[in-house]
């Protein structure tokens, strides 16, 4: 997931690092989270509602806070809220609610917007598929509107993350966040998995697969829906690399 700022938003944190670096510090572990897992983890994360419902609101300290919308592909921290601590010494502590600028409002709203819509558009990317519940997971994709260029062989689209760097950062979060419990169990290449493909020269999806899909046909129905991809424009093509057991070594 990227990690994007608005202007303002970007503003106030280069005015936080010139002034308050451990303030800075905090706000960076707090992205940092924010990126692995939007909607909980540090800062006590909140979905906002009413007129400012979309976006999210993470604690930077008790009355400062920072304000950002994500989706699939990025998420974007819209506004920073902080206080001069000189001046909020003789404040009572009670809870405030910071509210948007006129700006900030008018560029959050235009974010969202920018994004409606978007998400049944077709996408690249890559997956795994369980074949005790009939269900693909660690799935990574991006919308094909995302690139303006080829990023692989012979004139194709797909994302950037590997597999194997997927499956490393899946293992550490379901470690120490789910006690151990979940699919990113063993190595990455003992399970199904594929990879989405766009070839600009053909206008077609590609989703490279190893002969597993042939026990497992039921998937490819799932991959269609997953990365919503045209059936009359999409074709599974099998490629060694992606069998069980398979990979660069």
């Amino acid at each position: 997931m990227k990690l994007n700022f608005s202007p303002n938003a970007l503003n106030t944190f280069q005015q936080i690092k010139s002034f308050d670096p451990a303030k800075a510090e905090r706000i960076k572990t707090i992205l940092k989270d924010a990126v692995l897992h939007p909607e909980s983890g540090i800062g006590e994360p909140v979905a906002l509602d009413g007129k400012y419902k979309g976006l999210w609101q993470r604690k930077i300290s008790f009355n400062e806070f920072l304000y950002y919308v994500f989706d699939e592909e990025s998420l974007t921290v819209v506004s920073i809220k902080i206080v001069n601590e000189a001046t909020t010494l003789d404040k009572p502590s009670t809870f405030e609610m910071g509210e948007f600028s006129e700006d900030d409002y008018a560029s959050v709203m235009a974010l969202m917007a920018a994004n409606r819509g978007k998400d049944s558009e077709p996408k690249v990317g890559l997956f795994w598929y369980n074949r005790a519940n009939n269900t693909l997971f660690g799935v990574v994709s991006h919308r094909l509107s995302d690139y303006t260029k080829a990023n692989a062989s012979d004139g194709r689209i797909t994302c950037s993350e590997m597999h194997e760097d997927v499956w490393k950062k899946e293992f550490r979060k379901q470690k120490y966040q789910n006690n151990g419990q979940g699919p990113f169990v063993g190595a990455y290449q003992d399970k199904p998995r594929g990879r989405v493909f766009y070839n600009i020269n053909t206008d077609t999806f590609e989703v490279a697969v190893g002969k597993w899909l042939e026990e497992f046909p039921q998937d490819y129905q799932l991959i269609l829906d997953e990365f919503d991809l045209p059936a009359d424009k999409t074709q599974p093509m099998y490629a060694i690399h992606w069998d069980i057991g398979m990979s660069w070594r």
